[in-house]
């Protein structure tokens, strides 16, 4: 349907477009009249021309011209210019009461907007939260435990098979134990095997289950206050030595901290 009123840009280009024709036509009139003038004579009719054609023809020209070299525009309330640079001093606002106020779409590999090197947090947008909760909420990533070394009591050594007695507790506050112990002179010794440094002790008694020599069951004693560990032997080894003389598993023994 015909627009009843011309937008400021349609004006602006056919009143450009006037202007533009108004110098060409008078150019190329008094261009037939001077074919065998001089070049001087010709130098000095274009000089003649130029300071006789309308200012306001000149205006819009002017006008043309700068409209088509990127020149930055930093009017408030003008028009924004598509593949310029615009500028304002005030907040520009844009609202649709039925839908979608902006819509930005650019090629697969290129981000569809972008704010420079500005790194201030914008409200309401950043993804602070995940599901309404703060990264504070969330469990940090598990990496490798780092194992502390543990020294066992006269009388008992480590490494007697799979590996180096030691423990480490893990982000979530679980104690892991690794490696084995044994009797270093081949025979039953009573008391503690070793004991469990202050960082790893449990606040209450334990009691782990464990891989003795020959297959057999035992298991661990660990006293909350002292960190103490004993072996329970296996309740139906009557044998002499006991099995714990030959061969203590630690190898994922487990037990949580407290919360």
């Amino acid at each position: 349907m015909p627009r009843s009123v011309l937008e400021p840009l349609d004006l602006l280009e056919m009143l450009g477009k006037f202007a533009s024709f108004c110098i060409v036509f008078r150019c190329s009139k008094r261009f037939e009249r001077t074919q065998n003038r001089s070049l001087a004579g010709k130098e000095k009719l274009m000089k003649n021309l130029l300071k006789k054609s309308s200012p306001v023809a000149w205006f819009l020209l002017g006008v043309l011209v700068a409209g088509g070299t990127g020149t930055a525009y930093a009017a408030n309330g003008g028009t924004f210019k598509l593949g310029a640079s615009n500028s304002a001093t005030k907040t520009t606002t844009l609202t649709n009461t039925t839908g979608t106020a902006l819509r930005l779409n650019s090629p697969s590999t290129k981000a569809p907007l972008s704010v420079g090197t500005n790194k201030t947090k914008v409200p309401s947008l950043n993804a602070d939260l995940l599901d309404g909760k703060d990264s504070s909420a969330f469990q940090p990533k598990i990496g490798r435990l780092s194992f502390t070394t543990i020294t066992p009591e006269p009388g008992w050594v480590g490494n007697c098979y799979t590996g180096s007695p030691g423990i480490a507790v893990s982000a979530d506050g679980v104690v892991h134990f690794r490696g084995d112990v044994c009797s270093s002179n081949g025979f039953d010794n009573p008391g503690p095997i070793f004991y469990i440094p202050a960082q790893f002790r449990p606040t209450t008694y334990k009691y782990l289950a464990t891989t003795l020599c020959d297959a057999k069951i035992g298991r661990l004693f660990i006293e909350p206050a002292t960190g103490a560990v004993n072996v329970d032997e296996d309740w139906q080894d009557s044998g002499t030595p006991k099995a714990s003389a030959c061969f203590v598993s630690l190898d994922g023994l487990t037990y949580t901290l407290p919360y």
